[in-house]
Parts: structure tokens; sequence; C-alpha cells
């Protein structure tokens, strides 16, 4: 696929500058980029027959940088993205009054986590988790 192929939902954001303040941050996604890039080198080498990322490290690292900036700087993640179907689902889920406290914590942390992957993943990739 060439560059001009992808369109705007496909782009991997520029993390905001706070981010690569933090030294979490920045090994966090330094691991995320390099993992993604070791699982797109080795996509293009190897047949379609072969998991390139059987355990799902990519994710995995993505998830990762999401939960430590829900954690630690929450007040700097963007707002639920009124375009997005799963932000919208997250606020679903933050209103529902008869949810068990269990099912609250689920979704206070998928919901900020949710805002913290708009930072750092394509759009396109916001649109699953």
């Amino acid at each position: 696929m060439a560059t001009d192929d992808l369109n705007d939902s496909e782009l991997w954001p520029i993390p905001p500058a706070w981010m690569m303040e933090c030294d979490t941050c920045a090994a966090l996604y330094r691991r995320m980029i390099g993992v993604r890039e070791a699982v797109t080198g080795a996509s293009l080498t190897t047949s379609g027959a072969v998991d390139v990322d059987p355990f799902d490290s990519g994710l995995t690292t993505q998830l990762a940088l999401g939960q430590h900036m829900a954690l630690e700087h929450g007040p700097l993640l963007p707002d639920f993205d009124a375009d997005c179907a799963v932000c919208a689902k997250r606020e679903q889920d933050l209103q529902r009054a008869t949810a068990s406290e269990g099912f609250r914590t689920y979704a206070v942390s998928a919901a900020i986590e949710h805002r913290a992957r708009h930072l750092i993943v394509p759009p396109v990739m916001t649109r699953r988790i």
C-alpha cells in the first residue's frame, strides 16, 4: 500500500508534548512503536498464514500505555469524541444507574482508557476498543 492510499483515519497521531515529558509515557510509547514496527516488518516478510503477533503484543502495548495515561494523566486526556461510536457506548455505560459496583468500576476505567487511545492510535483503531 502506498502512503497516498492511506486516509486520515489510518494515520498514527503525533503524541502530545506532555506525554514525552513523562518518563513512563515515553518508555511505553517507544515500546508500542517498536512492537508496531517489528510486527509490520514481520508481516511484510512472511506468508499470510503465519501469525506474526501471536501474543497480541501490539494491542497489549497500546493498552498498557492507555492504562498508564488514564491513571496518571486523566485530566489531560481529550473529552469523548461525538463522532466515535465507542465513546458514545462508554458514556452510556457510565450513565447506567442500575449497574453493579463492579460494572461501574469497569465503566470508569474503560471510558478513560478509551479516551487515551484517541491520542495514541489511528482513529480507525479506536473503533474497536
